[in-house]
């Protein structure tokens, strides 16, 4: 074997781990940026339905997913102590990261889309759902998954073209580290920075809500925590100026009023409400209907959700078969 193949192949073979783990750090990067970070930094401000925010919260997820996977790209060919890879092999490493992490974000949609409901569930569940959305969406997913690629090879080739144009290779190395520390330290500002604007321009009243508006954003979920269980969680809400904290909000279930316990024995309808108040008009505010009522026996529940804003106004908040 000649000296130049046995060099390309123990590039390949460093390449696919290193690869790898970068699609899995993108890819776990962009689920926390666009669920878990993004709830936590508009969790206060997610209730006001503006077009300001709505715009800013686009541009936001945009420009964070683009730096997430420059990121992801750039991790294998930045990580690299002595000389770095080629910059083909090092392209072809930041592709690989990039179409990663683009599988990590559609499994965990997956996983979140069959699990998320309070159904019993299995792998045969995510299976069956990963092969109707590849029989009806191969194509489109295809594309995305390409750009996503593209976009982690673009930042591989820019931390290779680095690497190749520094005085030494412990230049390079440095300069491409701190080009990968930059970028992280990007993501940061942009992850805080809006929000805290949003904040503070709603807290010197730069911006005028209308409080009906902001009910509209109201969001309740459900959840089936058992077959004969039901559980309401306020997600977002106004604040108590927006909605009147003195009263609790209506709940239906197959059209019977069963918004506290005392609705609940008047109406005969076999359940339990804890707490007995039902769901306070707060956001994080939680309350489980359990009994026959709630059972699932082959026919599911009709839950609607009513808010009720301090002006007397009323908006469905959700209307749901569980």
């Amino acid at each position: 074997m000649t000296p130049d193949r046995q060099t390309t192949l123990q590039d390949l073979r460093r390449l696919l781990p290193a690869a790898l783990f970068a699609g899995l750090v993108g890819g776990g990067l962009l689920v926390v940026l666009q669920t878990y970070v993004h709830t936590w930094c508009r969790g206060g401000i997610a209730c006001y339905n503006h077009g300001l925010f709505d715009g800013i919260d686009t541009f936001q997820g945009l420009v964070l997913g683009i730096l997430a996977l420059l990121l992801a790209g750039m991790l294998p060919a930045a990580l690299q102590r002595e000389g770095g890879m080629k910059r083909d092999f090092a392209v072809l490493a930041g592709g690989t990261a990039g179409f990663t992490a683009f599988l990590v974000l559609e499994m965990y949609s997956m996983v979140t889309s069959v699990f998320g409901h309070g159904y019993a569930a299995g792998l045969s569940d995510v299976l069956s759902l990963a092969h109707e959305t590849l029989a009806n969406l191969f194509l489109p997913l295809l594309a995305i998954g390409l750009a996503m690629a593209a976009l982690a090879a673009l930042g591989a080739f820019v931390v290779s073209f680095i690497r190749e144009r520094a005085a030494g290779p412990s230049e390079g190395a440095a300069a491409s580290r701190l080009l990968l520390c930059s970028t992280a330290a990007i993501i940061l500002v942009i992850v805080v920075l809006p929000p805290l604007a949003a904040h503070a321009m709603l807290g010197a009243g730069m911006i005028d809500v209308n409080p009906g508006t902001a009910m509209v954003m109201t969001t309740v979920s459900a959840e089936r925590t058992a077959p004969d269980a039901i559980v309401l969680t306020v997600e977002d809400a106004p604040p108590a100026s927006v909605l009147d904290p003195g009263a609790p909000f209506s709940v239906l279930m197959n059209g019977v009023d069963v918004s506290d316990a005392s609705a609940c024995a008047a109406s005969g309808f076999a359940a339990t409400v804890d707490p007995p108040g039902g769901l306070e008009a707060a956001r994080g505010s939680e309350a489980a209907w359990t009994g026959v009522g709630a059972s699932n026996n082959g026919t599911p529940v009709d839950v609607v959700v009513t808010a009720h804003g301090a002006d007397g106004s009323e908006i469905i908040v959700l209307s749901l078969i569980i």
